[in-house]
C-alpha cells in the first residue's frame, strides 16, 4: 500500500534511480576515486568537523555529484551541537 502511495505522489521510478546510480559510478571512475579514497575523505572530514562541533558520525554521507560543467564533493553530516571553543586534537608523546 505504501509503495502504491509513493508511486502515485511522484517517487522516482526505478529506471531514474538506476540511471542516477550509474552516473555516480561513472563519475567516480572518471575521477579515479576509489571507494577506499572516498572512505578516507569521509574520515578526514569527520576528524576536522569534530574539532568544531559534536556530530553523529553514523550519519555522514560523502558523494560526488556532477553538474553540467563541474564535479562536486558533497558531504552531509548531522550536527548535534557546536562547541564554544575549538577542541584541540590530542597529541601523543613518544
Amino acid at each position: 500500500m505504501l509503495d502504491t502511495i509513493k508511486r502515485f505522489f511522484g517517487d522516482k521510478k526505478s529506471g531514474e534511480v538506476a540511471k542516477k546510480r550509474m552516473q555516480i559510478v561513472l563519475l567516480h571512475d572518471r575521477l579515479s576515486i576509489s571507494p577506499e579514497m572516498l572512505e578516507s575523505i569521509k574520515n578526514d572530514i569527520l576528524q576536522v568537523l569534530s574539532r568544531y562541533m559534536e556530530i553523529d558520525d553514523r550519519t555522514i554521507k560523502v558523494s560526488i555529484e556532477k553538474g553540467e560543467n563541474y564535479a562536486a564533493l558533497v558531504s552531509n553530516v548531522q550536527v548535534k551541537r557546536v562547541y564554544r571553543h575549538v577542541q584541540q586534537p590530542s597529541t601523543e608523546s613518544s
